[in-house]
């Protein structure tokens, strides 16, 4: 990213905070080792917080001279979806790159890759980037994609189908694709995924293989307290009124994503789970384009012993007859 020497800066940084004291540390830290030269705005949107989590940003104001301050009312709780709104209104910079305060980035060259990446491609809106789920109470890293140095492009057809950029701290917009967003969207349950719905029926997503990003898993999660058919039938739900959203232009993409969250809470159901390991829980809550296997279901263990005993003759059997598929 080249040095601005005016005064008008050119990323916005969204910090979204709602009692994040115990997580706050982490991510200002990977915040402010951003390789980055020239004035960056940081806009914090904090949902009225009640712990130290307006204190500990504060705390940090001052030390870097690039980044200029910028604090929203916090006098009443608006929810996610109204602070967000409230967010994107603020930001003033040509790029806005959003930080949730339970997240964190892994990478001193993330928001300069993003940068670089949509002054390169006029044709994307939006550049995210791959990241880690961490499972706070298992200890456990797994990766969003396949983990790569390359990048990938995708449209609405795929943010509709599978949910491939899946957080909001791994991405970064033109201003402009979030100043276009319809304003009736803030009146639903809005999450980055019907956002980046909506920025991609005019433009393509960048995404960047390297993971740089890592979107905490915690109990204290809004998304996460909640049961895997829960959060089904929450997607389900929002279903109708994101296909009006975007003008019924991808009913058929929406209804067979509605048929696939409903056998995703039917399977849960019956497995009488709240929660179902990775990678099935990936495929569930964020409805990829395949249905579940049986193999995604049994304990790992149980699929290590297995391969090792079974012939693997036998198991190609099995395969076919369990997945209904040749196996070769």
């Amino acid at each position: 990213m080249p040095d601005v020497q005016d005064e008008q800066c050119r990323l916005s940084v969204l910090l979204v905070t709602y009692n994040h004291q115990d997580y706050l540390h982490q991510a200002l830290r990977a915040l402010f080792a951003q390789e980055l030269h020239g004035p960056i705005e940081l806009v914090v949107a904090d949902d009225s917080s009640s712990d130290r989590t307006l204190d500990i940003i504060r705390e940090h104001e001052g030390k870097d001279p690039r980044f200029r301050f910028k604090y929203l009312d916090k006098t009443s709780r608006l929810g996610t979806t109204r602070n967000y709104q409230r967010g994107f209104a603020a930001c003033t910079g040509d790029y806005v790159a959003i930080l949730e305060g339970d997240d964190y980035w892994v990478s001193p060259v993330k928001l300069l890759r993003q940068y670089d990446f949509l002054e390169a491609h006029w044709e994307c809106d939006l550049c995210a980037v791959n990241f880690f789920m961490y499972e706070q109470d298992k200890a456990r890293f797994t990766p969003l994609a396949a983990i790569g140095s390359g990048r990938r492009f995708f449209g609405v057809r795929e943010m509709i189908a599978g949910n491939p950029v899946g957080n909001f701290s791994a991405c970064m917009y033109r201003r402009s694709a979030l100043d276009a967003l319809p304003q009736h969207l803030f009146e639903l349950e809005s999450y980055d995924w019907i956002v980046n719905i909506c920025v991609s029926r005019t433009s393509l997503i960048g995404f960047l293989e390297e993971p740089m990003s890592v979107y905490r898993r915690h109990a204290e999660g809004v998304w996460t307290q909640k049961s895997d058919v829960a959060k089904l039938s929450s997607q389900l739900h929002q279903i109708p009124a994101y296909d009006a959203l975007t003008d019924h232009e991808f009913h058929e993409e929406f209804e067979a994503l509605a048929g696939r969250l409903q056998h995703g809470i039917r399977v849960a159901t019956a497995l009488q789970v709240g929660h179902v390991a990775d990678p099935a829980v990936r495929i569930l809550t964020q409805a990829m384009p395949r249905l579940p296997n049986l193999s995604d279901y049994l304990p790992p263990v149980l699929m290590a012993v297995g391969r090792a005993l079974v012939p693997v003759v036998v198991q190609r059997r099995l395969a076919r007859m369990v997945q209904g598929r040749r196996v070769t």
